[in-house]
C-alpha cells in the first residue's frame, strides 16, 4: 500500500481561514480583559512571534495601535464597517 504524504511529513504550514493576517478586518472579542476594547473593529497591521501563537498589532477604528493575541480577535465582516 502506498500512502500520500501528510502535512506532518512535508513540513507544510497550512494557513487556516480564521487566522488573522495583515490587512484583515477584525473585531476584538467581547469579554476582553481590557473591557474598553471589546467589540471594537480594527485592521491587522503586523504579525509577531511564533506562527502557532501570534501576537498582532491592530489599528483600531479610533486610530490607536494595540497589541492582541490572535485568540482575542474574530474576523469581522466588511458590512460591519
Amino acid at each position: 500500500m502506498i500512502l500520500a504524504p501528510t502535512v506532518e511529513d512535508t513540513g507544510a504550514n497550512l494557513l487556516q481561514a480564521y487566522e488573522p493576517q495583515p490587512g484583515m478586518l477584525v473585531r476584538v472579542k467581547e469579554g476582553h480583559w481590557k473591557s474598553k476594547f471589546g467589540g471594537m473593529l480594527g485592521i491587522v497591521e503586523h504579525r509577531w512571534g511564533n506562527p502557532d501563537y501570534p501576537a498582532l498589532d491592530v489599528r483600531l477604528a479610533d486610530g490607536r495601535l494595540e497589541l492582541f493575541w490572535f485568540h482575542e480577535l474574530d474576523e469581522a465582516q466588511e458590512e460591519a464597517v
